[in-house]
């Protein structure tokens, strides 16, 4: 008997409909499976029969035939398996269901029967929701809240094969429909707040400028400045998603298989930190066509500590996502786009003993060690950077004075409202805020009086910017507009925001 099943296999971040067909006829028993399977894939016989057989089911009594179409789609991992059994036993007339093909069915069966979640759920959801929302969607119980994320779609969740075959038989008592989700974190529990941050005025308003309007930002100082401290806090200043940005960043780390880290729906924006010995496949993606630490960070931050101990070609590659918010890879395999719309943040020493900056202790570098110390981050990569901005070193005697800065909450409240000034500015765009606005959208939202627009014209001559480096100023100007509630661009904000492209002409020379 031929019987067809619907599952789904993952290109990237996008969901592709498989049909596992099915082909049970008289012979000498045997399993073949065609249809370009990956190990995992093929390795599915042993653990599909071994379930089949741990509820009294009978495995393997015909010859049996499985495709997996379209036959040129790499098909990975054990998503399969749950399709494959039910396929199985419908063809051998073991179990009798009808309407088999309104199902799509997800999850990898362990020995004993017991279905374990898979990555990708969420993609594969809201694919159906889209092309084909009467289907009913069968998935493992672990992936219930991210199945159940999107609306008017029947889902069907089981943690064994039996409760599955259960389900089946009375889809409308097993279907879990569309409820609010929980607003877990994507990020730490345990972040840091800026009231434990003391003094470090001027780097506090330069985080807040880069919460605001989605601003990158290199911090330099010595070491035990306060760099990291204050890059762990800003998670803490962040605007709160929309539902479309946390549908978004959920697709992406569900994908990529972190399902463990959070229940539902993300509610707070990703800080990823990756270590400085992450490779260029790691940041930007690319093993198996996964996303990397690039597209992980969308909707949030990218934070590299240490920058220069990074390696030199996963700093360039991040060039193209860091203007075009988006990455795309290219490999024998296939080619694929990530989205990756994320802040820039990044911290560094001056030098390589680091107190080249650090009023009170010398520096020992000799100069040719600090200039190929500081090449190591080039100068187009630099170009990008918004916000860059001198850590000073805080004397041991203010620290035990206690946290003399405001709240991470306090300077949320500003953040959130510069956010939705940004919103209402640019209602009908998808990306809105400052620092991803193209140069013409930038020009006409500035309304700046001719006097400020000699004022930028000539500090950006006086500083040797780039075309690119002068309209981030201009952007970050327009920020620090938004921040007091400001509909035009005053002298007073593009002065500010000239004196965090300093570090570009001055300390890099």
């Amino acid at each position: 008997m031929f019987q067809r099943i619907k599952s789904a296999a993952l290109r990237g971040i996008e969901a592709i409909p498989v049909e596992i067909e099915v082909d049970s006829s008289p012979g000498l028993p045997g399993f073949s499976l065609v249809g370009l399977p990956d190990n995992a894939v093929r390795e599915a016989r042993e653990r599909v029969v071994s379930a089949m057989r741990s509820y009294g089911f009978i495995a393997c009594s015909t010859k049996m035939t499985v495709n997996m179409s379209p036959a040129d789609l790499r098909k990975e991992g054990a998503a399969f398996d749950l399709g494959l059994a039910i396929g199985m036993l419908a063809a051998t007339k073991q179990i009798v269901v009808a309407n088999l093909e309104n199902f799509l069915f997800l999850g990898e069966l362990s020995l004993d029967g017991r279905l374990r979640p898979v990555r990708g759920v969420l993609a594969v959801a809201a694919y159906l929701v889209r092309n084909a929302p009467q289907t009913t969607l069968v998935v493992p119980y672990e992936n219930a809240e991210e199945a159940t994320c999107v609306e008017s779609l029947k889902v069907i969740v089981a943690k064994t094969l039996e409760e599955c075959l259960n389900g089946l038989q009375e889809p409308d008592l097993a279907c879990c429909f569309y409820g609010e989700c929980s607003p877990v974190s994507a990020t730490q529990n345990n972040t840091p707040d800026f009231s434990q941050v003391y003094g470090m005025a001027s780097v506090k308003r330069a985080l807040e400028i880069s919460a605001a309007g989605a601003h990158n930002f290199l911090l330099v100082g010595s070491p035990g400045s306060g760099k990291t401290l204050c890059a762990r806090c800003l998670p803490g200043i962040l605007p709160e998603m929309r539902k479309s940005e946390s549908l978004e960043s959920t697709i992406i780390h569900s994908c990529a298989g972190m399902f463990d880290n959070y229940s539902g729906l993300m509610k707070s924006r990703p800080f990823r930190a990756p270590h400085h010995t992450a490779t260029t496949a790691s940041l930007v993606g690319g093993m198996k066509l996964r996303p990397g630490e690039a597209s992980l960070a969308h909707n949030g931050v990218l934070f590299l500590d240490e920058l220069p101990e990074f390696q030199r070609m996963a700093l360039e590659c991040l060039r193209q996502p860091l203007e075009e918010g988006v990455v795309r890879l290219n490999r024998a395999m296939g080619s694929v786009s990530f989205p990756a719309n994320f802040v820039f943040g990044a911290a560094m020493n001056p030098c390589p003993c680091g107190y080249a900056m650090d009023s009170r202790r010398d520096c020992r570098c000799l100069p040719e060690a600090i200039k190929r110390y500081r090449s190591r981050v080039s100068g187009p990569l630099l170009d990008r950077i918004d916000l860059q901005v001198s850590v000073p070193s805080v004397p041991l005697d203010e620290s035990r004075m206690g946290g003399t800065g405001e709240s991470s909450k306090e300077i949320q409240k500003r953040v959130e409202a510069a956010y939705e000034i940004q919103q209402r500015r640019l209602p009908d765009r998808k990306i809105f805020r400052n620092g991803h606005l193209d140069g013409k959208t930038l020009k006409d939202i500035l309304l700046w009086s001719n006097e400020s627009e000699d004022f930028a014209l000539k500090a950006a001559e006086k500083w040797r910017m780039s075309h690119r480096g002068y309209d981030r100023m201009l952007k970050v100007s327009r920020t620090i507009a938004d921040l007091r509630c400001s509909e035009k661009v005053e002298r007073s904000d593009l002065a500010e925001a000239v004196q965090y492209r300093a570090l570009e002409t001055t300390w890099m020379d």
